[in-house]
């Protein structure tokens, strides 16, 4: 899909995010959350107290490790970009969970998102606006239509099914719709509680969404033949009022479940 939206990929680490900040519109970041146990010491070793005690509270190691190393490479990322040791970035979440600057960097012109998946992690940044990523392992959708039906707009149901009439393969249609979702819906700043306006098509101006077809995965996440969809969106800051009208609709009824992945339960 077209967007417009000028996206600079690349395997973290490189030095020049700034760099290719001023020219890009979002650069998109891919890492590995393998670590050995030396460099999961080093991960935690930058992170706050308060994530430190998130990590220790998993009860699942793979899970924690994850966390970690992503916690990690999102703190070096953004410190990159804005010339900060990765300790030193102040991060807090959101009432919905997407990570922010906060204290005296929360009025610099940088936003983030964040998705993993599996042992991938995507880390989206951008100095013109407001940013959401998402990632998804290609798979089959059990009940494609109805986990649809639940999720997608009128417009995007027509889309998938025609797709499908075509010969494109149910699952990675629904999750190429979905993973624009997720981004969209993290762009806003509401995440899955606004699922029920993006189904009735409500949307901020301006709102622009891409399909990341071109990202340089880490070998070691498709050494089995893995296959990945993600999408990303920008929102403009500046757009409160349409945005805080999503948040404000969509306490009312907010998922508690991520459809895609309850679809293969």
């Amino acid at each position: 899909m077209s967007s417009g939206i000028r996206v600079s990929a690349l395997s973290w680490p490189v030095a020049d995010v700034s760099a290719r900040l001023a020219s890009h519109d979002v650069v998109v970041c891919s890492a590995p959350l393998l670590a050995s146990d030396a460099e999961l010491a080093r991960s935690l070793a930058v992170l706050s107290e308060r994530e430190r005690t998130r990590h220790a509270g998993y009860t699942n190691a793979v899970v924690a490790r994850r966390y970690a190393v992503g916690r990690a490479i999102l703190r070096e990322i953004v410190g990159c970009a804005l010339g900060m040791a990765p300790d030193r970035v102040p991060i807090a979440e959101g009432v919905y969970g997407k990570p922010a600057l906060c204290g005296g960097a929360r009025h610099r012109p940088l936003w983030f998102s964040v998705a993993h998946c599996e042992d991938v992690v995507l880390v989206a940044l951008s100095c013109t606006s407001e940013v959401g990523v998402d990632l998804e392992r290609a798979r089959a959708i059990e009940q494609w239509e109805r986990v649809a039906d639940r999720v997608l707009s009128t417009g995007e149901r027509e889309q998938l099914r025609r797709a499908v009439e075509h010969g494109e393969e149910p699952g990675s249609v629904f999750l190429r719709h979905w993973c624009r979702v997720e981004a969209e819906l993290k762009a806003i700043g509401c995440g899955i509680a606004g699922l029920e306006d993006h189904r009735a098509g409500k949307r901020p101006l301006g709102l622009r969404v891409v399909d990341l077809d071109a990202l340089p995965f880490p070998s070691a996440a498709t050494v089995d033949g893995a296959r990945y969809q993600a999408a990303l969106a920008l929102c403009a800051p500046g757009v409160e009022s349409a945005r805080q009208s999503v948040l404000a609709t969509s306490h009312a009824t907010r998922p508690t479940a991520t459809p895609a992945r309850a679809s293969t339960a």
